[in-house]
């Protein structure tokens, strides 16, 4: 008996959009079983590619990481002579190369000095669509935060994630929502360099139609690419609403920011676990331990930004990173006005 596993790379090619000629074992089971024909069907529509580049034009270095969809790569753009980070997509399917292409153009259309920049897109000959971006030297600022050994060396790192913060509060005025914000997509480079990477879980409100010629459009609708009912995401830092596949807004991020000013405070994740469903399961019974009492020396002000931005019902927090920006620039401005006071006591 033919099951699906029997027909898994049949059923690949076809959802690749290959024409799998007079296949009758391939069309039978189809027929059959209508879970792999749904999946043929829902991701048969083409979206668009890249165009195909010269070969010459990138010397492709060793792989720094992967990601859901993709790898990126170290690479030389021989046309410019300059180095750059090179992201390629794994798995050719419609759908996930229109969410490849989307992802792009939503970190290509953020331009923010606190948003990875986006430099070229391309294809290459057989057929895998890449871009490359902005290399930055350092390391991710869950990195960061696993070297400090104390809260102080944690604090040290606030101005990265307000500047990570400000970044989200330029997508969310432009009608972009990043959906997947943690420690590890944040980079801190080697040379004051913070930016917010990986958009490819990225909500984008602005339709195709107001900036996209018609021919270049991926023809693959939001709804498609995340459909209700999904959980996406990283479930250590991420709400109840996106922890059982509800509607999300800016507010998601808003308790994503939250999280990770939990994290730098505190010095681990809101919730730990050996696995994504069991992570998962902890995000939806409960909030987690309040700031304060996993980090008692922790700047009260601070933990109060945090219990708001990661408020249980999403109608407590800040509406937009744009207000959370606001209150972490008071903290920080405070900060600095209770550090002078302190210097002119000391000559007075």
């Amino acid at each position: 008996m033919t099951t699906c596993a029997d027909m898994e790379a049949k059923i690949s090619a076809r959802i690749d959009g290959a024409r799998v000629a007079s296949d009758a074992e391939l069309d039978a089971h189809l027929e059959a079983c209508e879970a792999c024909r749904s999946l043929v069907v829902e991701e048969a529509e083409p979206a668009f590619v890249f165009p195909v580049v010269d070969p010459d034009a990138y010397e492709i270095g060793r792989v720094l990481g992967h990601g859901g969809m993709g790898r990126i790569r170290m690479a030389r753009d021989r046309r410019l002579g300059r180095d750059v980070a090179l992201k390629e997509l794994l798995f050719l399917t419609p759908a996930l190369t229109a969410r490849f292409v989307r992802e792009a153009r939503v970190a290509a259309a953020l331009q923010h000095p606190n948003i990875i920049p986006v430099y070229d897109v391309g294809c290459f000959a057989d057929g895998t669509p890449f871009y490359t971006m902005r290399r930055v030297d350092g390391c991710t600022l869950h990195q960061a935060l696993a070297r400090a050994e104390n809260l102080a060396e944690r604090m040290a790192l606030l101005p990265r994630v307000i500047a990570a913060a400000e970044a989200i509060a330029f997508a969310h005025a432009n009608g972009v929502v990043h959906r997947d914000l943690t420690p590890a997509n944040i980079l801190v480079g080697d040379f004051g360099e913070t930016v917010v990477i990986d958009w490819g879980l990225a909500k984008d409100l602005r339709p195709d139609d107001d900036r996209v010629a018609p021919k270049y459009q991926t023809g693959t609708t939001q709804m498609v690419l995340t459909a209700r009912g999904d959980v996406i995401g990283s479930p250590a830092y991420m709400p109840l609403e996106q922890a059982t596949g509800s509607e999300t807004d800016a507010r998601v991020d808003v308790y994503g920011l939250g999280a990770i000013l939990y994290h730098l405070l505190t010095g681990s994740a809101p919730y730990v676990g050996r696995s994504h469903d069991a992570i998962l399961a902890q995000v939806r019974e409960a909030a987690p331990e309040p700031v304060r009492r996993r980090a008692k020396r922790a700047p009260a002000a601070l933990a109060a930004i945090v219990g708001k931005a990661m408020a249980r019902d999403a109608a407590d927090r800040y509406p937009t990173a744009v207000e959370l920006v606001s209150d972490l620039r008071r903290y920080q401005t405070e900060l600095v006005v209770d550090a002078h006071r302190s210097r002119l006591r000391i000559f007075d």
